[in-house]
């Protein structure tokens, strides 16, 4: 037979019990709706910055768009300036012509063109600074939007390239060793690149009268992904301060005045304060990379950038279909091509400004046919034996 005071106190135990798990439950339904109430917050404000980033973009468009008016109306007024200064000159008489008046007008005339072209200069880089701004504000509120809805433990993927050597298989065991291709990649580019001496010419004549001539002497010029260091070496023998970053220090030349970093240049870059330096060059190493790494290394480049400083990104010309076709692929390492006309997209994207873009190193071979078809040779030479390489620079 159940003893009935025993029944009553196990009754008045349990109660004991869910009275005290009865506060924790409610304490973590508070919790969890005041958290509810926060997320729903948070998602009002990321797509209330989302609308006035869009609202920003579209008022940076029709600004342009009356920028671009605005100078169009003032080449039709120094248009009509210069035909009263032609009509002026076509008398053929000094004396009726007005002398004074002339040389008035033509100095007027060249003030004007002056100062319209310092006033577009001024404004490309404002719209440039409002472009950068822009597009870093998109990134971080996707950014905020990945956190706000990641799960515990989980943040942005960390951006890292270890290097153009970076082809080795998943971790195996094998009783024979063989060597990885990071050890052989000095010797590949010895056969495929070229020589030393032949790469330090090109890059004299192709960057080191371009580099000498930018302000901010104190700081370097950064060659990211520097491999076998020959700019870098370059601009120290003839007095810039230059800094080579890479991940495979194994590969540099011997010797040299020029100093060196071994380091993901991914990481290097996240370390570097904003306007650090005088330019950052990344020769032959865009290609090596996916695209949301471009994206970031075009991006850091111009953060890091000091006024009046620029970015050199130089690759395969794979308008040459001699290069796209062929030669682009002998390197393992190698993602993808890229067209230059992405490449300038990034600069300007990025906030870079006088975005240019210069072909190197012609073919050696060459068609040839009759004068009658020589425009149609041209250009078959221009697709099928273009220059070997093409730089993409941008000026902060």
């Amino acid at each position: 037979m159940t003893d009935p005071n025993a029944s009553a106190g196990a009754r008045s135990l349990a109660l004991r019990v869910l009275r005290r798990l009865a506060r924790p439950v409610r304490d973590l339904q508070d919790e969890s709706a005041r958290l509810t109430e926060r997320q729903e917050v948070l998602s009002a404000q990321v797509e209330q910055v989302v609308r006035v980033n869009e609202r920003l973009v579209a008022h940076q468009d029709r600004f342009v768009e009356e920028l671009r008016a605005s100078y169009g109306e003032l080449e039709r007024a120094a248009e009509g300036m210069r035909s009263i200064v032609d009509a002026l000159g076509a008398t053929g008489n000094e004396a009726d012509a007005g002398p004074a008046l002339r040389r008035a007008l033509e100095s007027a005339l060249s003030d004007a063109a002056d100062a319209v072209a310092a006033r577009l200069g001024a404004i490309d880089r404002s719209l440039a600074d409002l472009r950068s701004a822009d597009r870093l504000t998109q990134a971080m509120v996707e950014r905020l939007d990945r956190e706000g809805g990641a799960e515990p433990g989980t943040g942005p993927r960390a951006a890292t390239w270890s290097g153009p050597a970076d082809v080795t298989s998943p971790l195996r065991s094998f009783e024979h060793p063989a060597p990885g291709f990071d050890l052989l990649y000095r010797a590949f580019e010895d056969r495929h690149r070229g020589p030393v001496e032949r790469i330090h010419d090109r890059q004299r004549e192709d960057y080191l009268k371009l580099l000498a001539e930018l302000p901010n002497e104190d700081l370097p010029v950064v060659d990211l992904g520097c491999g076998r260091g020959e700019l870098v070496e370059l601009l120290g023998h003839s007095g810039l301060l230059a800094l080579g970053v890479d991940a495979n220090l194994g590969q540099l030349v011997d010797g040299g005045s020029a100093e060196y970093v071994e380091a993901d240049l991914f990481d290097w870059l996240d370390t570097r304060p904003d306007g650090s330096c005088r330019a950052v060059c990344a020769l032959h190493v865009v290609e090596h990379l996916p695209l949301d790494l471009q994206v970031r290394l075009v991006f850091e480049a111009r953060r890091v950038l000091a006024p009046g400083g620029l970015v050199i990104l130089e690759t395969p010309n794979v308008q040459s279909l001699a290069v796209g076709a062929s030669s682009f692929w002998v390197d393992p390492t190698h993602e993808r091509p890229v067209h230059p006309a992405f490449l300038t997209f990034l600069l300007e994207e990025a906030g870079l400004v006088e975005v240019t873009t210069t072909f190197l190193h012609p073919a050696p071979l060459a068609l040839t046919g009759p004068d009658q078809v020589a425009a149609l040779v041209d250009d078959l030479n221009g697709l099928l034996l273009g220059p070997g390489d093409v730089a993409v620079s941008g000026r902060r």
